[in-house]
């Protein structure tokens, strides 16, 4: 049986390294299998390279797309205010007598310029971080309530572009109709493949090679440390990981 739990992303390297496999190890095997093996090898190609085709053509759909000259001025504008915003704040805070611990509780310990290099999502979480800090000292600048205001327009000018951005990427996540038919037919033929290999091997002793061209069947025999895709790329392993073993419960002294 075809693994279900093997992961879309891994979906090319497996299709592939199986087809190959098949060809270069299989296929010698057996004369009188040779031409179900070089067919059932094509069907895996053509089968992976569909699946391949599916995912690319919805993380395209998925694109947002390209903001227009006005809303990336827009962005920029918004980000350059809130990175000026949270200089002028930590300077004026580090202006005050004691004001060096309160500018390093606003930048959470680091430095300005690491924070300001932030990406915008992470400028958000600067500005909400040191309103949240104003707002929890009691006494810590003259002028709080003014800042306070001042960083809650800045965070809300932010939001617009944060939420765009955080729906650009759940659509990337969604899996379309078409990468579920593509997904549930490259199954159905690597089982297939898995199901005509093994009957040749079992006919001549030889289902031992079995981890050697499915990798998904190679996971229980993987050396620590050793790649768990094909691709040997540091890939999450395709199949899910048992749960470990319940230790004995210990009897009390």
């Amino acid at each position: 049986m075809s693994d279900s739990y093997i992961y879309q992303r891994d979906i090319e390297a497996y299709g592939r390294f199986t087809a190959s496999q098949i060809r270069k190890l299989v296929v010698p095997v057996d004369a009188g299998f040779q031409q179900a093996l070089r067919a059932v090898a094509t069907r895996l190609d053509a089968a992976t390279e569909a699946s391949r085709k599916a995912m690319v053509e919805a993380t395209a759909a998925a694109a947002a797309a390209p903001a227009s000259i006005a809303a990336r001025r827009r962005e920029a504008g918004a980000v350059a205010r809130g990175r000026d915003l949270l200089r002028r704040l930590v300077e004026r805070a580090a202006s005050r007598p004691g004001g060096v611990a309160l500018a390093r509780d606003i930048l959470q310990g680091q430095s300005l310029a690491t924070v300001l290099r932030g990406r915008p999502a992470r400028l958000a979480e600067a500005l909400a971080h040191a309103a949240e800090v104003l707002e929890q000292r009691k006494r810590p600048l003259p002028e709080r309530e003014a800042w306070l205001a001042e960083l809650e327009r800045s965070r809300g000018a932010l939001d617009p572009f944060l939420r765009s951005v955080r729906r650009a990427r759940l659509a990337r996540r969604t899996v379309t109709p078409e990468m579920k038919a593509a997904r549930a037919e490259w199954l159905t033929v690597y089982g297939a493949a898995k199901l005509l290999v093994e009957c040749v091997l079992r006919l001549h002793g030889k289902v031992s090679l079995m981890p050697q061209v499915f990798d998904d069947l190679a996971g229980a025999g993987r050396a620590p440390g050793e790649p768990a895709s094909p691709a040997q790329r540091p890939a999450s392993p395709a199949r899910r990981p048992a749960s470990p073993a319940r230790r004995p419960a210990t009897r009390a002294a």
